[in-house]
């Protein structure tokens, strides 16, 4: 009959069909009765059941991570989850929590609830990056994740148990394909990566989500450095080491190990290949450099015109239709054909027809690496994995032809020496005494600590024929006087002002140069405590060769820090900062608001989300106080440190009066070895809780080991409430003792204080605490009232009365 009812039920209701749908499940899921106004769509989040009249659901059980399900009455639930069909999804187990990521922020999800039944503990986090929904389910029920038109649906069952011996079976599994130097895996529809603390370890974790079903992976797998988790969806790697990485490309997630000398990933590099250069030159066609001979094919004659330093004439020649009669493409020509085309496209600037370099084909393999390294810096990707690839690569890029190292090698200098460390500048050697490694030189003396060498250098280099050079010197210039304090942070920063007017150049200021005088700028302001204008200047600037992502996340960070922590960031507060009118708290929240996504998530991130989390507090914000707090969480992988932000999550809900979201925030406060401060300060705010819900006596369980000022205050209290006087005189007596002076004028809270435990001795009938407290105040005023009233107290007791 419920059945029936609900198919009835999904033709009556107005709106669409995925609207009706969600109505008409609901009544199967929660055996809802028919009422009025039941079925109108009201939640985002809602419950529809294994079958929605068009589609049965299938069944698919999920990892148990090592935790044996438990028994328990036998109970079916959907979560209808509306991502869209551009939102890729990854789902997992993380200790007792079955996690949900997507790869989009959705906001509408923020508040969204789970019902009272198996989901009742979803936990809704909205990140700049992503989406992270946490469901509590210590007992591991079986659950199974399936894609439909509108979005993905969640169904659990607490009466099954898994039957495989590793805790999954699925009817779709992903497969791992070993590669040269990595592991690829497929994924029709790939989405973006997330990187995130594990929420039951605090490990990292890089979760490749996907935007159709895959099947996840049924089967972890251990590597050197990193193990990969078993998943219902998507790809989740654990990586141990720092080197480990994970890319999205158009095959699939692809994970490898990045740096100087990396550890084994993948399959070893086929140690037979006879070429002493390696297939990048057949490919470009490097070896034939020089060869007088006429091309025979549009590839050779492409591969010829690469050679010789004109890429964009390669181009043009791949471009070209095949003469009439040529033999059709094998896959052979056709890969160096691809790789020809990505790597002259990169050269020209045509960077949207370059990404096969970062694929899976050609990403990883040892020939063709440091082309990745070339495709990450001229697409502004993270500066320090794109120096350990062109450092790694330099001695190979070295060997080609003079027309293509003169294309190469000078920016992949610079690139090295402006953002490497020093094991990768190392690796440099000695520039060519060329011209074109001027500018790579002369940053190689300032790193090196020789100033004044450096200085006149890069003043010479200010007069170059090139604009560009020009550009990048003067910007330099001013960079080194900032660092070694030759010059204030306002004057560079006015510098800097100049550098962009570019008054008295002949040609127009190039946009690499621009891009490095804007994060100079940035950074000057930023020391000279002028935060807004920082952001300012940086919201000009796109990532870039001359400033990759990670860089300007930091410079955003920097001002960002400085906007939340005034008194601790700046260098040399200028007199114009300090006269300028200051923001309001609405502008100062709303520009911190507005930048926060501009910062890469991580602990960085956490500490001005914690900061910005405590001044919405303290500005009576709580609700978004408490959705700053909770995404520091999600990025801190200390568990101390996660611990904390979790209870200031509580703080803010009970602020906020949310007891649901104070007691979740509570039930994760914990960690190994709290410090007495942290367990301290929970247990008090667990009191609290448990004092709004009218639970006194176990509140008063609760603070009974706590002899902070707060503790004893709400101790009191709770006494006060249940008109239990002598306990509350032993209490607020205490509170007394350290917060009344022996001497010296009251202050308005001590003087409340003191009527405070006047009122509660009277009630008391205890007449020592209340002659005690006459004989402290030593004839000091409360005020005209309270002093009435105090002198009205102590006349209603009997003299020598006990005092309990």
């Amino acid at each position: 009959m419920l059945a029936d009812y609900a198919g009835s039920v999904e033709k009556r209701v107005p709106g669409n069909r995925r609207m009706r749908r969600i109505a008409a499940c609901l009544v199967l899921t929660l055996g809802l009765a028919p009422q009025a106004g039941l079925l109108a769509p009201r939640a985002v989040f809602a419950a529809p059941g294994g079958v929605d009249g068009l589609h049965a659901v299938p069944v698919q059980p999920v990892l148990h991570d090592g935790l044996n399900p438990q028994e328990g009455d036998a109970s079916h639930a959907s979560l209808f989850l509306p991502f869209d069909a551009q939102t890729g999804v990854a789902a997992f187990w993380s200790g007792p929590d079955f996690v949900v990521v997507a790869d989009r922020p959705v906001p509408a999800l923020a508040h969204a609830s789970g019902g009272s039944g198996l989901f009742s503990s979803l936990d809704v986090t909205v990140l700049d990056t992503a989406t992270l929904i946490r469901l509590h389910l210590p007992s591991h029920p079986q659950l199974s994740l399936s894609h439909q038109s509108d979005g993905w649906v969640l169904q659990g069952d607490t009466s099954a148990r898994s039957g495989s011996s590793s805790g999954v079976t699925s009817h779709v599994a992903q497969v791992q394909v070993f590669r040269p130097g990595a592991v690829l895996f497929p994924q029709k529809q790939p989405g973006r990566i997330i990187a995130l603390p594990d929420p039951a370890s605090g490990g990292r974790l890089m979760i490749a989500p996907s935007r159709v079903a895959s099947g996840g992976i049924a089967q972890g797998r251990q590597g050197v450095g990193y193990g990969v988790r078993p998943s219902l969806e998507g790809v989740v790697i654990a990586a141990d080491s720092r080197q480990i990485t994970l890319r999205s490309t158009a095959e699939g997630a692809v994970l490898d190990a990045v740096a100087l000398h990396p550890l084994p990933v993948g399959q070893a590099p086929d140690a037979a290949q006879t070429d002493p250069h390696g297939q990048d030159w057949d490919w470009l066609g490097l070896s034939h450099a020089g060869n007088s001979s006429k091309p025979s094919t549009r590839l050779a004659a492409a591969q010829a015109a690469f050679a010789a330093g004109q890429p964009w004439q390669a181009l043009k020649s791949l471009e070209e239709a095949s003469p009439q009669g040529e033999a059709a493409t094998d896959e052979k020509t056709q890969t160096a054909q691809t790789f020809l085309q990505a790597a002259a496209s990169l050269l020209t600037g045509r960077i949207w027809q370059a990404q096969a370099l970062n694929g899976a084909q050609f990403g990883d393999a040892p020939a063709t690496r440091v082309w990745r390294g070339l495709y990450l810096m001229q697409t502004g990707q993270n500066s320090q994995n794109t120096s350990i690839l062109l450092s790694a690569g330099f001695a190979q890029l070295q060997a080609y032809p003079a027309p293509v190292r003169a294309l190469l090698l000078p920016q992949v200098a610079t690139y090295v020496v402006r953002f490497g460390d020093e094991a990768e500048v190392n690796l440099l050697g000695t520039l060519p005494d060329d011209t074109a490694y001027d500018l790579a030189r002369a940053l190689l003396e300032a790193r090196a600590g020789q100033t004044e060498t450096a200085r006149v250098a890069l003043e010479n280099l200010t007069a170059s024929s090139s604009s560009q050079t020009t550009a990048y010197a003067r910007a330099a210039l001013v960079a080194l006087m900032l660092e070694r304090d030759m010059i204030a942070p306002t004057m560079a920063a006015e510098a800097y002002g100049k550098l962009l007017d570019n008054d008295g150049q002949p040609a127009a200021l190039p946009v690499g140069p621009k891009a490095t005088i804007r994060l100079g700028q940035a950074h000057a302001l930023t020391l000279a405590g002028q935060p807004q204008a920082a952001l300012a200047v940086l919201d000009s600037v796109r990532a870039g060769p001359d400033a990759p992502q990670d860089v300007l996340a930091a410079a955003y960070q920097a001002a960002l820090k400085a906007m939340i922590f005034p008194e601790a960031a700046s260098k040399a507060v200028t007199p114009q900062a300090a006269n300028s009118a200051p923001l309001s708290a609405t502008a100062r929240f709303a520009l911190v608001a507005s930048h926060l996504r501009f910062v890469e998530d991580g602990a960085g991130k956490a500490k001005l989300l914690l900061g910005y989390g405590r001044q919405l507090l303290e500005a009576g914000q709580p609700d978004a106080a408490a959705t700053a707090f909770a995404q520091a969480a999600a990025m801190l992988a200390d568990p101390v440190a996660r611990a904390e932000a979790e209870d200031l999550v509580a703080q803010a809900g009970l602020q906020a009066h949310r007891p649901a979201l104070v007691q979740r925030a509570l039930e994760r406060a914990t960690a190994p070895a709290m410090p007495d401060d942290l367990a301290t300060q929970r247990a008090y705010d667990a009191a609290r809780l448990a004092a709004e819900s009218g639970d006194t006596a176990k509140a008063l369980t609760l603070l009974a080991q706590d002899e902070t000022d707060a503790g004893l205050d709400l101790r009191g209290k709770l006494y006060e409430s249940e008109k239990r006087w002598p306990e509350a005189v032993l209490v607020i007596g205490r509170l007394a003792t350290r917060g009344l002076p022996e001497e010296g004028v009251l202050t308005e809270p001590q003087r409340a204080l003191a009527l405070r435990l006047a009122t509660d001795a009277a009630a008391a009938g205890d007449s020592e605490t209340l002659l005690r407290l006459k004989g402290w105040l030593a004839g000091r005023t409360l005020g005209r009232e309270r002093d009435a009233l105090l002198a009205m107290q102590i006349r209603s007791i009997k003299p020598h009365s006990p005092a309990h």
